[in-house]
């Protein structure tokens, strides 16, 4: 298990939960103090052609041929979750799609690029598997009946498990902030 104070993950029980935009919310009030770097984190099966999110069309997830890819994002002006951190305030932002079985070699790859003083969001619930953040936070949708796979496995390690409903949460992301080089909530 990887140990990194300076890390904060955000996860979620299911889609659409503002989870990007709480992450943009932190980066936007916490990057003036510090460097940020985001990371959104895809994992995927190798083994199953379907979509993790059951869409179609993008064919990122069929596009891995290793056990992972990092991709550096350099665009602030378009809809993709890295894109977002960039313009809110990351000085870097990066996208890991891994392979399931290649969760901890993935993001070892990306914390092997990453300066040792920089703070880092991560999106993911997978990577709480592998990684015991300073600050590990759940967003749950208020009339979610049920809570992903993903998410399921790991949110009995949740630090805080928030609600989100209609277009807010009911905690606010001012009250994640940055301590002693880490991540901390102020209740």
């Amino acid at each position: 298990m990887i140990v990194k104070s300076n890390i904060l993950i955000i996860g979620s029980t299911g889609r659409n939960t503002g989870k990007t935009e709480f992450a943009c919310r932190i980066i936007e009030k916490q990057a003036v103090r510090k460097e940020i770097i985001g990371v959104k984190v895809i994992p995927v099966d190798k083994n199953e052609s379907d979509c993790h999110r059951g869409l179609e069309g993008c064919g990122l997830c069929n596009s891995l041929t290793g056990d992972y890819e990092i991709i550096k994002e350099k665009a602030k002006d378009t809809p993709k979750d890295t894109s977002r951190m960039l313009k809110a305030g990351a000085k870097k932002a990066y996208l890991l799609l891994v392979d399931r079985n290649s969760l901890e070699k993935g993001i070892n790859a990306v914390l092997r690029i990453l300066p040792d003083d920089v703070l880092i969001v991560i999106e993911s619930n997978s990577i709480r598997k592998v990684i015991k953040p300073g600050l590990f936070i759940v967003i749950n949708e208020f009339t979610n009946v049920s809570v992903k796979r993903t998410c399921a496995e790991v949110i009995e390690f949740a630090d805080k498990v928030i609600e989100f409903g209609d277009i807010s949460w009911n905690f606010d992301p001012d009250k994640v902030l940055i301590q002693d080089e880490g991540w901390i909530i102020k209740e």
